[in-house]
């Protein structure tokens, strides 16, 4: 304790120089914590994006259904299952909050004069509306009586309005080719390019009519989790189980969108280029305060030497002047990061006046970047500078703790 009272003492000899070096450890740690806590609210913005508007946490599917697509490998094969009774297995686990059945197919949408390629996807809209934000502003009654949505770009091209009759053709199980009309009950606005371009909404039990499904096939179902973290652990743990039917298989958000999910560890890894870096530019201010320090107090260093005081004494009294240092610039910081934060978590940071939305590896990124509070964006930042702190007072230290105490008193003397 007395080592760390005398550091402290000090640290004031020369207050200007100490000033201005807790400020640069104060005003990296805040930036650190902004950084961080903006890094994770775009990332839990992007996961959002990207599981909410077509792919859920979790998708259980025909083992055989994915990469093409097959019409025919729907869930419980060409039988089909009850998959209404599957859903309401799934509710039963604790991680799940909601789940919904999806059928898929591609074809072509025509208003006569204007056609267009499409991706067809069927839902059931209460239960859809619960697991995505896919049918946006639309309610389960726009599906009714052979309604459809079109994607903002479809619709464009098709030049339809609503209420417009839209021919959909596609390939049918049975061989044949499935071709019905519907009407235009909205518009589906993701923000992802592709979507908007070729997606199109009906309810699933017209679906499996147009494509002569029976009623118990569906090509998947989508699941919502409380935790999206949790979702290879819950995909595993359903692998294993007898829950799923015959040949079916669960597969995660990170499985079903490799990109993406690589993309999140990658900006994840960041942290710790972020942290060295500011760490680094703090570190470099402390050794220069401690060299001068240590410089200015080479003849009473010495002389401590020469009094009995033990090398390893000195190393720790410098030690705990960079440490007490650091200590106050942390502090100060930790107040400065906190407010920023705390008045931005509400907000987040708005960038739409420079910026709309992007579309990114399989998902969004909004203008309105949210800003998260978390812990280890307080932490990480302080355990790394404390660190850097503590490396570069080393060589300060080390220098005070073997100066010639001949030396100094003939420095002394003269």
């Amino acid at each position: 304790m007395m080592v760390f009272l005398l550091g402290w003492r000090n640290l004031w000899r020369n207050p200007l120089r100490s000033l201005i070096t807790i400020g640069g450890v104060a005003s990296g740690y805040a930036v650190l914590m902004f950084l961080i806590s903006l890094t994770e609210g775009m990332l839990d913005q992007m996961l959002n994006n990207g599981t909410d508007l077509l792919v859920g946490h979790v998708q259980v599917q025909h083992q055989d259904y994915l990469p093409d697509r097959d019409l025919y490998e729907t869930l419980g094969g060409s039988e089909g299952t009850d998959w209404q009774a599957l859903i309401e297995r799934l509710l039963r686990e604790p991680e799940v909050l909601a789940a919904t059945a999806r059928i898929h197919a591609s074809g072509l949408a025509s208003t006569g004069e204007y056609s267009a390629g499409v991706a067809i996807v069927g839902i059931d809209p209460v239960r859809e509306a619960k697991v995505s934000g896919l049918q946006g502003q639309g309610t389960p009654r726009n599906l009714e009586g052979r309604g459809l949505l079109l994607g903002k770009t479809l619709k464009q091209e098709l030049v339809s309005g609503e209420g417009a009759e839209i021919a959909l053709v596609t390939q049918a199980a049975d061989g044949t080719i499935g071709n019905d009309l519907f009407r235009d009950r909205g518009t589906l606005d993701t923000g992802m390019a592709l979507l908007d371009r070729s997606m199109t909404l009906v309810h699933l039990t017209d679906l499996q009519e147009l494509m002569a499904l029976a009623p118990g096939r569906v090509h998947e179902i989508a699941l919502k989790l409380r935790d999206p973290g949790a979702a290879e652990a819950v995909a595993a743990r359903l692998n294993d189980s007898a829950i799923l039917p015959p040949g079916a298989v669960a597969r995660s958000w990170k499985s079903l969108l490799p990109t993406l999910s690589g993309y999140l560890d990658m900006a994840t890894a960041s942290y710790v280029l972020m942290i060295g870096l500011v760490a680094l530019f703090a570190a470099l201010g402390v050794l220069n305060t401690m060299l001068m320090s240590v410089f200015e107090r080479v003849r009473e260093l010495g002389m401590l030497s020469a009094l009995g005081m033990r090398p390893a004494r000195v190393v720790l009294t410098v030690l705990s002047e960079s440490l007490a240092l650091a200590a106050a610039g942390l502090v100060a910081g930790l107040a400065l990061g906190s407010l920023l934060v705390w008045r931005l978590s509400s907000t987040g940071l708005d960038l739409r006046s420079w910026m709309g939305e992007i579309s990114i590896v399989e998902t969004r990124m909004d203008p309105v970047i949210p800003v998260v509070w978390s812990w280890s964006a307080v932490w990480w930042p302080a355990v790394g500078l404390l660190l850097a702190t503590a490396a570069a007072s080393l060589l300060p230290a080390l220098r005070a703790a073997f100066v010639n105490p001949v030396l100094a008193i003939r420095n002394l003397s003269s």
